[in-house]
């Protein structure tokens, strides 16, 4: 009953859930039982239960009747004598026209009204036949709402009030009534604000009018856009019938608040003071003040409904230090309603501060090893609270080690170094912020020294000039360059050479395996001598090493990714070149070069096996080629290749096994219940046979005699079963059910994998002839495909390395000759011959 009311209360959108329902016992003449009270809304639904659900699971219901107060003809019929329950006719009376509807799917099964007249008040009764069970009567009683109209608010003068009404002053006194007419039951008529009760009290009037009169003695500011709210309810399932108003109210300004984001005030800087007033309805009015004098400058920025917003713009001086400076706000339709905000003027400024070298120094005259300071002076109101110094806009600090030391407002740099070269500034903090410093940039002179970046190592051959460049920093630049050869077996410093000021280039040229070893490079200018020299090393030029530590990172139907490590430059720059081969048409599918031993591959045909080379290359040759097989994924759908009028059907193995094992799984499947369905239909047959005695077996019906004779006995509509089957024990009534045995089904176990090949490779057990000086692969994964050593002279077939763990022998295939030869180890021979 809880769960329906809360259907109900939901707007009766659907039946009520059927855990929820109370059973009621069957009611007779002689045993009438209390009827379930229901509660429906005028215009809404109602859903009235009954219990349909045989006593027995061999039984159903056959006819069901619907009876309303003490009419004796059924107001709504449901007959399922002459077939199934779920396609039973049903029909109801011209009183209920078509808003009935008898849902069987629900349990308990209900009797749907919608909508809901104020006629259908009254008892009704379901009545249930079953085929073969007692009658089972449900008796329910349902009362029907009437709510009432929308409630009227009327003002002291009888006015009709609705919506936004006002404005009134603050203070003043509300008088409002509400009026709500009709309705069955009559309603309660209330006053709410909000979610909170105001006023409960009201009275029956003539013409079944229902009064609540609210009176506010006085109206407060929180009052302002107030909503009351009359309710006028005589049900607690529907949503009460309603009206409301918004209090609209007059207000004095609370307060005045001056703002600025520039306080305290900075000299000869214009700023904005900002004033705002609260609290005034209609908005209020604002002017500003210094001492006596109205200042004229402002603008209103902001205005609202309760706010006003004003700016005043003016540019203060050191002589308005001290002067007060007020806002005074009044509301025009309240007398004496001003309200004032004010403060001192503090008139302020920021750090000027200014840098300079200390006396007796001139910034074009410093050198490495001299002592340098400098000086910050600074100007404030209020005085700083932090001096700090930059150099190339970091800060610096005190570190004696490296010759700095900060001291009040002095810098001193000792025994400065080249690397202090650059600007120098101060700063200086305090409350009204930062202050920066003009720069001075201190120019160091310092002895020449390497440039980094340059390039230290050069490859060349014998008799081949060779251009080295050296560039030097110093300053001053004016350098003059000096040139050595250096190695253990030779020392010279003949070497041909040009200079540009701190740039020098050395023509050098290697005769013997002695020319081979370091050249040496360094510049004196006025400051000094270069400490260190700039070492570049002249080796033997020639190409470059192999790659190494090649693998395959990505593997796509169209793409491939492969990664190696380079190998020595041969003293030169050198560039990576792939080239990608499709072994079964030995066409070239891709030719990349790279400035990385990083390659990418795209556009490649899918499902196709590759021969990729790699090799390095610089100015004096290529390097030797290394070579791996590879693949592209085939699609993930049926591959289909067709030639010669001849198809060939590829499957991928995992596809292929998966394939396989949902088959057998069928059939096993099929297999189980067909033999289930017999074994159960012949021990159903046996046990038939063994319950019927010999002597009935012969008086027993058939099966349309039977069927004949149920529709000459259910021909009304009071179904009483036949005496003879009333007992459970009795074996002409047993009922029998479809039992499943619970059967464990296991996928055969898979023993062999077919793989068809492309082309002839090498097998676990066989080694296949090589017909021509290409590398041969497979179609299948990387793990089918058993990897030996192909090795190949440079220059006409390259290497290909490919493993499958272990192999204690590799085969060695040598196309040096001018026809080619295989040779395969022992174990090939065995291998081979096994799998013949």
């Amino acid at each position: 009953m809880l769960a329906f009311t809360y259907f109900c209360l939901l707007g009766m959108i659907g039946p009520f859930l059927a855990d929820s329902w109370l059973k009621q016992r069957p009611a007779s003449k002689e045993k009438p039982f209390a009827s379930i009270l229901y509660t429906a809304v005028l215009d809404g639904k109602v859903a009235l239960p009954c219990d349909v659900s045989s006593p027995s699971p061999d039984d159903s219901a056959a006819l069901i009747l619907w009876y309303k107060d003490d009419s004796a003809q059924p107001i709504y019929t449901l007959d399922a004598r002459r077939g199934n329950v779920d396609h039973a006719h049903q029909s109801s009376s011209p009183e209920l026209e078509s808003r009935a509807y008898f849902n069987m799917i629900n349990r308990p099964a209900f009797l749907q009204l919608d909508p809901v007249k104020e006629d259908d008040a009254g008892e009704y009764r379901c009545r249930v036949d079953f085929h073969k069970a007692r009658t089972v009567n449900t008796v329910i009683t349902l009362k029907i709402i009437v709510p009432p109209g929308e409630p009227v608010i009327l003002d002291e003068q009888g006015q009709s009030l609705k919506g936004l009404v006002g404005p009134y002053n603050e203070g003043d006194s509300l008088t409002v009534m509400c009026q709500a007419k009709g309705g069955k039951p009559r309603p309660t008529v209330t006053w709410w604000r909000d979610y909170s009760l105001l006023d409960g009290n009201y009275t029956f009037e003539l013409g079944d009018i229902v009064q609540n009169q609210l009176k506010l003695d006085r109206l407060h500011r929180q009052d302002l856009l107030a909503v009351l709210t009359c309710q006028a309810s005589n049900n607690n399932i529907t949503v009460p019938a309603s009206n409301a108003i918004t209090i609209d109210l007059n207000l004095k300004p609370e307060k005045a608040v001056i703002t600025t984001s520039q306080k305290p005030l900075v000299a000869d800087k214009e700023i904005e003071l900002t004033c705002t007033a609260k609290g005034s309805r209609p908005a209020s009015k604002i002017s500003w003040w210094k001492g006596n004098q109205q200042m004229q400058n402002t603008r209103e920025s902001a205005l609202h409904s309760s706010d006003t917003t004003t700016i005043l713009t003016f540019t203060p001086s050191i002589d308005d230090n001290g002067n007060f400076l007020s806002c005074r706000a009044e509301n025009p339709l309240i007398v004496g309603s001003a309200v004032e905000d004010g403060w001192r003027l503090d008139v302020q400024y920021p750090p000027q501060v200014s840098l300079q070298l200390g006396t007796n120094l001139k910034v074009s005259n410093i050198q490495e090893g001299n002592d340098v300071y400098f000086e910050c002076n600074v100007r404030a109101n209020p005085w700083i609270h932090e001096l700090s110094w930059q150099f190339e806009g970091q800060d610096l600090t005190t570190n004696t080690s490296a010759g700095i030391i900060i001291s009040n407002q002095s810098l001193v740099l000792q025994k400065v170094q080249r690397s202090f070269r650059g600007r120098f500034t101060c700063s200086g903090t305090n409350s009204q912020g930062l202050g920066i410093s003009n720069e001075i940039f201190l120019k160091v002179k310092y002895a020449p020294f390497c440039k980094p970046g340059q390039k230290t190592t050069y490859g060349v051959a014998k008799h081949e000039p060779l251009d080295v460049s050296c560039e030097l920093d110093s300053d001053p630049d004016d350098v003059k360059v000096h040139w050595r050869f250096n190695s253990s077996y030779k020392r010279s410093d003949k070497i041909i050479f040009s200079a540009d000021r701190a740039h020098s280039i050395a023509t050098y040229t290697p005769e013997s395996d002695e020319d081979y070893g370091k050249l040496l490079c360094w510049g004196t200018n006025d400051i000094g001598i270069q400490s260190e020299p700039c070492v570049f090393t002249i080796v033997p030029a020639g190409p470059p090493d192999p790659l190494h530590n090649c693998s395959l990172v990505n593997q796509t139907e169209d793409l491939i990714s492969i990664h190696c490590l380079e190998g020595y430059d041969g003293g030169m720059p050198q560039r990576f070149i792939l080239e990608v081969y499709s072994i079964n048409s030995n066409t070239l599918q891709a030719n990349i070069t790279s400035p990385a031993p990083v390659f990418l591959a795209d556009e490649l045909p899918s499902g196709t096996p590759l021969r990729i080379v790699m090799y390095a290359a610089n100015p004096k040759g290529r390097s030797s080629s290394v070579v791996m097989p590879a693949s592209t994924l085939r699609p993930a759908e049926k591959l289909t290749r067709r030639g010669d009028g001849e198809g060939i059907f590829i499957i991928r193995p995992f596809l292929a096994i998966l394939i396989a094992i949902v088959a057998v799984l069928v059939i096993i499947a099929l297999v189980l219940a067909i033999f289930i369905r017999s074994k159960w239909k012949r021990r159903m047959k046996g046990q038939l046979r063994r319950n019927i005695p010999e002597s009935e077996k012969s008086e027993m019906p058939l099966k349309k005699d039977v069927e004949d004779l149920g529709e000459i006995e259910n021909t009304g509509p009071d179904i009483i079963p036949d005496k003879d089957c009333m007992d459970e024990k009795d074996q002409r009534c047993l009922q029998l059910s479809n039992t499943v045995e619970d059967h464990s089904i296991h996928s055969p176990k898979r023993d062999h994998v077919e793989v068809v090949y492309s082309s002839p490779v090498y097998t676990k057990s066989r080694l296949a002839d090589i017909n021509s000086p290409k590398i041969i692969s497979a179609t299948t994964q990387p793990e089918d495909i058993p990897y030996v050593d192909l090795s190949f002279p440079t220059g006409q077939c390259l290497t290909a390395v490919m493993r499958r763990q272990p192999l204690t022998e590799y085969a060695k295939i040598d196309l040096t000759r001018g026809k080619e030869e295989a040779y395969e180890s022992s174990l090939m021979k065995n291998s081979r011959e096994s799998a013949v």
